[in-house]
């Protein structure tokens, strides 16, 4: 959504600063492998670009199923973003039937997002631009 939407690139960041006392990494045996996995169940840093663009990203892993995002302009809220919206939620059972139920809902939510994070991808390998 960073790229998507604010045009964050690697060679766009200046700087990311980690929100250690929000964040926490866990290790945590697999159920079915017995195996250790290491990872983050919540997560909060800022992105700040060469052009001085300040974006915040939050995650709790543990917080359910939707994602917020909270436009603001000195720590005033200008508008709220909630994702996965009614006509996403109506969508996930045809792109079910679609593509199989082997797969989690959230990627179906998350659909277009990824359609055009791979376009992006696509463009730029075939033409050289984002």
């Amino acid at each position: 959504l960073l790229v998507t939407y604010y045009g964050v690139t690697v060679d766009a960041i200046d700087k990311v600063v980690a929100d250690k006392e929000f964040s926490s990494c866990q290790t945590l045996t697999g159920p079915s492998s017995g195996e250790d996995f290491t990872d983050f169940d919540k997560l909060q840093f800022q992105i700040i670009t060469k052009d001085g663009i300040e974006v915040n990203v939050a995650a709790d892993r543990c917080g359910g199923d939707d994602s917020v995002a909270i436009v603001q302009a000195e720590k005033k809220e200008l508008a709220r973003f909630i994702m996965p919206d009614q006509e996403t939620i109506a969508n996930i059972p045809l792109l079910g039937s679609k593509y199989g139920q082997q797969a989690m809902p959230y990627f179906f939510a998350q659909d277009p997002d990824y359609c055009k994070l791979k376009q992006i991808v696509v463009d730029h390998l075939q033409h050289g631009y984002a």
